[in-house]
């Protein structure tokens, strides 16, 4: 029986624990508090993959600028970017092709009008949303759970692996306002967690994945010269 090619995260320590990787075609979420570096790191895993696998990769964002985005890539070290591999769309320029979407046009269906776009025109192997919470502040969705289904329906019938950012409020637990969780392939936690008085260390767990292997327990994420790893705590 052939396995299932797997879609590494590029993060040291942490792909061993998901069974080498997402399994090509999942949806996942990545849920964390401000500052948990869920952007940063999916830039990583789309700047590598496009590098190291040759992945066309294609980062949306319905919150910064292309522009600020390329400066946060450079200063992580995510340098160059070959664009004909990764590609980072924001809203303007989502806004520019739909001008009628500020008048309440279904942004899930504008997302797939242009997912759809740059699949036939360039192909698209790993797709990164930033985030559900910006789509569910300019949409006006009437029934959110139906219209995840089909969203995550949509991305699962081209085959693309994608990774959809969530924000959690500070000191809400609650993973999920629409059932988002349950509808994903797979779900990947970051915190920060307090050790001693004064100090804090970045977290990252996955909860489940589909199809994997997991081990669950949180690590201690690391960033370091251009390089994420993930460890054994050290210390609670």
């Amino acid at each position: 029986m052939l396995q299932a090619e797997r879609v590494r995260t590029y993060i040291e320590g942490f792909d061993d624990r998901i069974n080498g990787g997402v399994r090509k075609g999942h949806i996942v979420l990545l849920f964390g508090s401000p500052g948990t570096m869920k952007s940063s790191i999916s830039m990583n895993l789309l700047w590598n993959n496009a590098r190291k696998a040759d992945k066309k990769c294609l980062y949306i964002s319905l919150e910064e600028t292309k522009q600020s985005l390329m400066e946060s890539m450079k200063n992580l070290g995510f340098w160059p970017v070959d664009e004909g591999k990764l590609t980072i769309s924001d809203i303007a320029s989502l806004r520019l092709e739909h001008t009628e979407a500020d008048s309440g046009r279904d942004w899930f269906k504008i997302l797939e009008e242009y997912v759809k776009k740059r699949y036939d025109a360039h192909g698209v192997d790993l797709l990164v949303i930033d985030s559900l919470n910006a789509i569910f502040s300019l949409a006006r969705v009437q029934n959110p759970r139906q219209e995840l289904f089909h969203f995550f329906g949509f991305i699962r019938k081209l085959g693309i692996t994608a990774f959809i950012i969530s924000e959690l409020k500070p000191g809400n637990e609650e993973i999920s306002a629409y059932g988002e969780d349950f509808l994903a392939d797979g779900t990947i936690a970051l915190r920060f967690h307090q050790v001693g008085e004064a100090d804090y260390q970045l977290r990252i767990r996955c909860l489940k994945m589909r199809h994997s292997k997991v081990e669950h327990g949180y690590l201690t994420l690391i960033f370091k010269d251009g390089v994420f790893s993930a460890t054994p705590p050290i210390s609670e």
